[in-house]
């Protein structure tokens, strides 16, 4: 019996997925040597340090999330997923790792100007690709949080986790990305993508 190639291969090219994916490898790469990002990843982040992470992530997300409820129509059952929550569970999180109220109000937000511009749909998606596909790659680092956080649960690692609907945020991203690609939007998502990388790459790096 004679095998199907895969679905990204029946056209005779990639996929817009995995187009993306390859035409920003070097961006998300350099993204996971940010120190407070490889450090994460190797297992190597006392509490201290883990909590600055999430609240860096968090002024970086929490702003986002604002400028994406503006850009995604609400009306669209195709973006539905898409609009969820991200910034909350990176509060639980800090909330876990008893960081009060009074601390999380006070914590530096990213500006507008300091996030990407989403100025038509292809950029949007672009930016989304980057949002949903971290949510998922998170869930490996927030296994290596067991030396530092306990084995098991998801008590300060919820946001790493995936919690929230990440599976379904990512299924809903992948389908906006075949039809952006099939709309002729290819360009702009990569730069989409591309811009939101180097953007969170700064905010981590403490930029302004």
């Amino acid at each position: 019996m004679t095998r199907s190639p895969p679905p990204a291969l029946h056209s005779g090219r990639p996929d817009g997925r995995t187009r993306l994916r390859e035409a920003t490898r070097a961006d998300h790469e350099r993204l996971h040597r940010q120190p407070a990002f490889a450090a994460l990843a190797d297992a190597t982040l006392d509490l201290p340090a883990y909590r600055a992470l999430l609240a860096r992530l968090y002024g970086f997300h929490a702003t986002l999330e604002r400028l994406l409820g503006e850009r995604i129509d609400a009306d669209r059952a195709d973006w539905a997923d898409l609009r969820a929550p991200r910034a909350i569970w990176l509060w639980r999180d800090l909330r876990d790792l008893d960081v009060s109220e009074d601390e999380l109000a006070r914590l530096p937000l990213a500006e507008p100007g300091q996030l990407p511009d989403l100025v038509d749909e292809g950029r949007l998606v672009g930016c989304l690709y980057v949002r949903a596909g971290s949510t998922l790659g998170g869930r490996l680092m927030a296994k290596g949080l067991d030396p530092l956080l306990g084995p098991g649960g998801e008590n300060g690692r919820r946001f790493l986790s995936g919690c929230g609907g990440a599976d379904a945020q990512w299924r809903q991203c992948c389908a906006a990305i075949e039809r952006a690609t099939d709309a002729g939007r290819w360009d702009a998502m990569r730069e989409g993508a591309a811009v939101t990388f180097t953007a969170l790459e700064s905010w981590m790096n403490g930029g302004a």
